[in-house]
Formats: structure tokens, C-alpha cells, sequence
């Protein structure tokens, strides 16, 4: 069964600090890896996850899409402030 790692990094928060005025303060450039478990390492908005999560699944199960951009998917926090970007995580094989 394939199951990629997913690569989630806030490339955009519409505000002039850079950080979400939300509890969550996600900082732009933050980048976490979504695996099976929730995001390893440092946490991310709970609201995010569940925006992001549909989308996290698919793309952890299949190759690439035909709607899917060079770089990612993009997807909005239900706020509208943070966007973060969705790509596949490549491993050398072995």
C-alpha cells in the first residue's frame, strides 16, 4: 500500500508580524510532517487539520493528480489567515 509522507508548510499569514492572531500562533514557514500519527514534532492548529485533512489523505494514498500544481496543493485555515501548502514527501527508496 503506498502512504506518503506529507509535507504541510504555512506559506502565507495575512498579517503583518507573520504570525496568526488565532491561539495557535502558526508562524509563517512552519513546516510540519503529517504521517499516520498527528503532525510529528512541533503541534499545528487543530481548525487547520481539519481543513487540511480530506486532502492530507489523498494525497498520502495516490500519486499525483492532474489538479495538483508543481509545487502542492494549497489550502486556507477556515479563518482565511494561513495558507499552507501540501506536498508530498519524497523518500529514497531502501
Amino acid at each position: 500500500m503506498t502512504y506518503n509522507q506529507i509535507r504541510c508548510e504555512a506559506i502565507h499569514v495575512k498579517t503583518e508580524s507573520g504570525i496568526c492572531l488565532g491561539l495557535a500562533k502558526t508562524v509563517r514557514g512552519e513546516v510540519f510532517m503529517l504521517g499516520p500519527r498527528t503532525p510529528e514534532g512541533k503541534s499545528m492548529c487543530f481548525q487547520a487539520v481539519g481543513a487540511i485533512a480530506a486532502m492530507k489523505l489523498a494525497l498520502a494514498l495516490t500519486d499525483k493528480m492532474e489538479w495538483e500544481t508543481k509545487d502542492g496543493f494549497d489550502v486556507t485555515c477556515p479563518h482565511g489567515v494561513v495558507t499552507h501548502r501540501l506536498s508530498r514527501e519524497r523518500h529514497a527508496a531502501g
